[in-house]
């Protein structure tokens, strides 16, 4: 049992010294081709190794890259949109005084707008997004506040209708009566009571069309001193939003990749709204004094 055991643990020992024998065995030559083999394994290893990493970045790269096209693409197709419907919305609030409420809705004006914000808000930069959204807030209010001063416009819009109407059918009776009693002095039949009565009918009909007229250009005037109050009070409203337009109108420039600066668009917009506003006061010193009751006085085209 003793010589199993010293047989079994001499083993390993031998094993060594016999692998040890047969490297020294082993031709130097040979121990120089495989150093070299390794190296360049090693090299071919490292080689592939750097080559999939340069790759893996490039692709890395190239994705983004395309993933920042197709946003700028969209956010261009979107902010193109946006600031188209945005000028629409501005000059449809201006011509609110010349629609007829009873037949449109006024809430179309700004729904354009509203859908292109919301479009916008989707793929806008947070700090745009924000921005946006605070000017929607802004017009919808301004929307609310310009309903309750065009309640008065469309009374006067009213008056103006129904006076026109009456002004028409009187003057229409005018006409009617007129011919008959052309044909009464054309057919030499002399019926004094009833020519006298033609003429009294002649004589009501024209008394109501001149009231009808006096009080339709009554309303004109209501309505052009309602419109140009109206008007007066949208440039401020209009002022005090586009200041809250520049910083959108900056933001979307940076969004877009253009350069922006700050100040230049305050100082053009002051310097435009204050052309505006003279150009508008101008136009309705003119207005009061050479054609006080021109009809349909309109700040949607100024």
């Amino acid at each position: 049992m003793t010589s199993i055991v010293d047989f079994l643990q001499s083993i390993p020992g031998v094993i060594m010294t016999s692998l040890v024998d047969f490297l020294r065995s082993i031709p130097d030559v040979m121990w120089s081709g495989v150093v070299a083999s390794f190296m360049t394994l090693s090299g071919v290893l490292i080689s592939n190794w750097s080559n999939t990493t340069r790759l893996r970045i490039q692709l890395q790269h190239d994705a983004d890259q395309k993933a920042s096209e197709r946003t700028s693409a969209l956010r261009r197709e979107v902010y193109l949109v946006a600031a188209e419907e945005l000028t629409k919305a501005n000059s449809q609030l201006a011509a609110l005084p010349q629609s007829d409420l009873t037949k449109v809705n006024a809430a179309e004006c700004l729904q354009g707008f509203f859908a292109a914000a919301a479009k916008l808000q989707l793929v806008a930069e947070p700090k745009t997004a924000l921005l946006v959204n605070a000017l929607v807030a802004s017009y919808g209010e301004l929307f609310i506040r310009l309903l309750q001063r065009i309640i008065p416009l469309q009374q006067a819009r009213a008056d103006i209708s129904i006076n026109d109407n009456l002004y028409n059918k009187s003057s229409a009776e005018v006409a009617r009566i007129l011919g008959e009693m052309a044909k009464l002095n054309e057919s030499a039949k002399i019926n004094p009571p009833v020519f006298s009565a033609l003429q009294n009918a002649v004589d009501f009909h024209q008394r109501k069309a001149e009231e009808y007229a006096a009080a339709s250009s009554a309303a004109w005037s209501e309505f052009n001193q309602l419109n140009a109050d109206f008007c007066r009070q949208l440039l401020l409203d209009m002022r005090t939003i586009g200041e809250q337009q520049i910083p959108v109108l900056i933001e979307i420039r940076r969004d877009l990749g253009l350069t922006s600066e700050l100040s230049a668009f305050r100082a053009q917009m002051d310097d435009q709204w204050n052309q505006m506003k003279h150009q508008f006061d101008t136009l309705l010193s003119a207005l009061e004094n050479d054609q006080p009751s021109v009809e349909g006085t309109s700040c949607a085209k100024k």
